[in-house]
C-alpha cells in the first residue's frame, strides 16, 4: 500500500508541472506573436507616407571676406517633409533637426540696398533634399528669401609669420629659415582694427624628431575672429632641413684696422662652427674676417685684444673662436 501511494503521489506532481509548463509555453509563444504582430504592424505603418513639419534655427556662415555679417533678420525657417516614415526616423536618428547651417559661399548673394543683403532659399531646398534623399518636391519652405544685414570692410595685405616648436633627430637643423606660401595675406576688417595690424601669425605648429624637409598645411590665427576676415585662411609651411656637422679652421688676425703696427700671439686661431654636410666643402679661411677690437681702449696699456667675427659664411652657424683674445706686441 505504501508503495502504491508513493505512486500517486508522484503522478500527480508530473501532471502540476506539465500543467505549469504548459502554461509557461502558451504565453512565450503569445509573447512572440505579439512581438511579430507588432513589428509588422511598425513596417507597414513605416512605408506610408507622412507630412512633418519642423522650425529650425538659421545659422549663417562664411560671408564674402569683403563684407561682415552684422544682423540676421530672418533667424527661423519652418519646412515640411512629405516622405516614408523610414526616411522620416532616420532624419531625426542621424540628423540636426532644430538647427540650419547655411554656408554663404554656396549662394548668389543679392544686395538689396544698404546693407540688406538676401538669398534665395531654392538652394536650401536642394541641400535638404540631398541630405534627406527625398524629391525637391516633397520639402515645403516657409519663406522663399532670407535676409540679412552685411556692411562692407575695409583691407590690408599684411605679412604672414610662421610660428612653430620644432626638434631634430641628432645632427640635424633647419637649413634655411622658415617660409610661408603665401607670405602675405589680404585681411577684411574695421579699419581701427586693420590699422593696429602689423603682421598675422600662423597657428602654432609642433613638430618632433624631425631629419626630412617638411612642407605642411597650417591655419592662420586670427586675433579677432568676429570681425576679421582673410582672404585665406590656410597657409604652407616649409622646412628645408639638413644634417649637420661641425668643423674647424684656422683663419689669421685680420690687423689692418689698427693704427698702431702689432704683432698677436698667435697670429692665427682656430675658428669652430657647424655646416651643412652639402656645404661642407665650400668653407674657405678667406670668407671669415676675425680682428682685435680696440674701440675705447688704451692699447699701450693693455696685455690682451678680444677678438670679434665680422664677416663669416651665411652658410655656416655656431661659430667659437678659440681663443677669444689674443696677446701682442707693439712694433716701433
Amino acid at each position: 500500500m505504501e508503495g502504491s501511494s508513493d505512486e500517486y503521489k508522484s503522478d500527480i506532481a508530473g501532471k502540476k508541472r506539465n500543467l505549469l509548463f504548459g502554461i509557461r509555453n502558451d504565453r512565450l509563444i503569445f509573447i512572440i506573436c505579439l512581438l511579430i504582430a507588432t513589428l509588422f504592424w511598425l513596417l507597414i505603418k513605416l512605408s506610408d507616407d507622412y507630412s512633418v513639419d519642423y522650425r529650425f534655427r538659421i545659422n549663417h556662415e562664411n560671408p564674402p571676406p569683403s563684407l561682415r555679417l552684422t544682423a540676421a533678420i530672418d533667424t527661423i525657417i519652418d519646412v515640411r517633409f512629405t516622405a516614408r516614415g523610414f526616411t522620416i526616423l532616420k532624419m531625426n536618428i542621424f540628423n540636426d533637426m532644430e538647427n540650419m547651417n547655411v554656408d554663404l559661399n554656396e549662394f548668389v548673394i543679392d544686395h538689396r540696398e544698404g546693407v540688406l543683403y538676401s538669398i534665395n532659399t531654392k538652394k536650401i531646398r536642394e541641400n535638404i533634399s540631398e541630405w534627406a534623399n527625398i524629391s525637391e518636391n516633397n520639402v515645403t519652405l516657409s519663406m522663399d528669401e532670407l535676409r540679412f544685414h552685411m556692411e562692407k570692410t575695409g583691407e590690408k595685405v599684411i605679412e604672414i609669420y610662421p610660428k612653430y616648436n620644432i626638434s631634430f633627430t641628432k645632427q640635424f637643423d633647419l637649413y634655411n629659415n622658415v617660409s610661408t606660401s603665401p607670405d602675405k595675406v589680404k585681411v577684411f576688417g574695421p579699419q581701427r582694427i586693420l590699422d593696429t595690424l602689423t603682421g598675422i601669425f600662423t597657428k602654432n605648429l609642433m613638430l618632433v624628431d624631425i631629419s626630412t624637409d617638411q612642407d605642411v598645411e597650417i591655419e592662420l590665427d586670427n586675433p579677432a575672429p568676429g570681425l576679421l576676415t582673410f582672404d585665406e585662411s590656410i597657409v604652407k609651411m616649409f622646412f628645408e632641413v639638413e644634417k649637420f656637422t661641425e668643423s674647424e679652421l684656422n683663419v689669421p688676425v685680420n690687423l689692418s684696422n689698427l693704427k698702431y703696427t702689432i704683432n698677436t700671439f698667435p697670429s692665427h686661431v682656430k675658428v669652430f662652427y657647424r655646416v651643412a654636410q652639402k656645404d661642407f666643402n665650400k668653407v674657405r679661411p678667406h670668407q671669415f674676417n676675425i680682428y682685435p677690437v680696440v674701440d675705447n681702449m688704451d692699447i699701450l696699456h693693455a696685455h690682451k685684444l678680444p677678438l670679434k667675427v665680422s664677416k663669416h659664411p651665411d652658410f655656416v652657424r655656431n661659430i667659437r673662436v678659440v681663443p677669444t683674445e689674443v696677446e701682442f706686441l707693439i712694433i716701433k
